[in-house]
């Protein structure tokens, strides 16, 4: 019985919007970061600067939207899995928020180190979060067969490479935005876009819940 509920289409614009989101804010703010005096830079192009901001923020609410749209569903499926892709969610987006408003200190004339240190620790964050929820999102999905198992297990495997891509940031064995970062973050952006597509069109696959195979 495959459902075609509002949850599943809003679900799936809210990953193309978190998605493309962050991916156009990190093409402006990257850059900016980067240039030698980052606060004249910043401050000669503050209405970009600031759509950059706005963008991130728009990021981290999508991603709360998406744990809220998909909690019942997941609910059905797994009671144990839904509050903590959720709660992973919601602590994703605060720390997203944190670190979009922690930019603004780049706009005061003292503020540009700590909003560059401060924006570097909680952006790693939000990965790090993120690529944990998707160890808990993709298995479910899989193991009920919500979506067509290529999706799943694509991105479960695009979650692990994110994964990997952060903690080798963190560690400091990869540059941010360099080609080996880009290489494994890339599946699971793809992913993203085409679970959302598969969310808006087809929905989820409930018949294995319904079923019985509810886990309490």
């Amino acid at each position: 019985m495959r459902e075609y509920g509002a949850e599943t289409i809003v679900a799936g614009l809210l990953f193309i919007t978190a998605t493309g989101a962050t991916m156009i804010s990190q093409t402006i703010i990257t850059p900016m970061l980067a240039t030698p005096d980052v606060v004249e830079y910043v401050t000669t192009h503050r209405g970009l600067f600031v759509l950059g901001v706005v963008l991130e923020i728009v990021n981290a609410l999508a991603s709360a939207g998406i744990a809220i749209t998909l909690f019942p569903i997941l609910w059905l499926c797994a009671r144990v899995l839904a509050p903590a892709y959720a709660s992973l969610r919601a602590i994703e987006a605060s720390i997203g928020v944190i670190a979009a408003i922690g930019l603004l200190l780049l706009l005061t004339p003292s503020g540009g180190a700590i909003a560059i240190a401060l924006h570097d620790v909680t952006f790693r964050l939000v990965l790090l979060v993120f690529s944990v929820s998707t160890l808990i999102l993709y298995p479910a999905l899989f193991h009920y067969r919500l979506v067509p198992a290529i999706l799943s297990i694509w991105g479960l495997i695009g979650g692990l490479m994110l994964l990997t891509s952060t903690l080798l940031i963190v560690f400091g064995l990869v540059e941010m935005g360099s080609t080996t970062d880009t290489i494994l973050s890339l599946p699971i952006w793809i992913n993203e876009m085409a679970l959302a597509l598969w969310l808006i069109f087809r929905g989820v696959d409930l018949t294995k819940v319904k079923s019985g195979a509810e886990v309490n």
